[in-house]
């Protein structure tokens, strides 16, 4: 009887919180179209990318080149709770990033302020993800406003089959 009451006193299992389903899924392999895509960074060139999500949290990693060359893109990890982290921009240093979902719910978009010790932040750059109907083309379109000049680039990504 005693231990039939511990059992009943005992504090109730929580359960766990189902990770709330994020607006687009940007999860598959991806290749970057040169033709649809416009100021394509040198390290871009050829890209192949390999994107993971599970809720807000999207990991992207670069697809090694069948020739096994190495690429300049560093894998990263986005989450789009619509906080600041931290985060380290490989070379750049660390930056602030912000994600969220957009209120219509038909893109992602991302904030990263970085810039030297004496002048943080001084580097924006603002990122909008789009994902086609089909979901079978993936646009990432950015401004970026470092000191002194400012730039936009548009990558225009396919879903690759299987």
């Amino acid at each position: 009887m005693l231990a039939a009451l511990a059992v009943i006193a005992a504090a109730p299992k929580t359960r766990a919180k189902a990770e709330p389903k994020p607006p687009l899924d940007f999860s598959g392999t991806w290749t970057l179209d040169p033709k649809m895509s416009r100021n394509v960074s040198s390290r871009m060139q050829g890209a192949v990318l390999f994107v993971r999500q599970k809720g807000d949290r999207i990991w992207i990693s670069p697809v090694k080149p069948e020739d096994g060359a190495r690429q300049g893109i560093l894998a990263e990890e986005i989450v789009a709770d619509a906080h600041p982290y931290e985060k380290a921009l490989g070379p750049a240093g660390n930056g602030l990033v912000t994600a969220g979902w957009a209120k219509d719910g038909k893109s992602l978009w991302i904030e990263v302020k970085a810039g030297p010790p004496e002048e943080p932040g001084s580097a924006i750059q603002r990122s909008v993800w789009r994902l086609s109907e089909d979901r079978q083309v993936w646009v990432r379109e950015s401004v970026s406003a470092p000191p002194g000049r400012s730039g936009r680039a548009r990558l225009v990504f396919r879903r690759i089959a299987g």
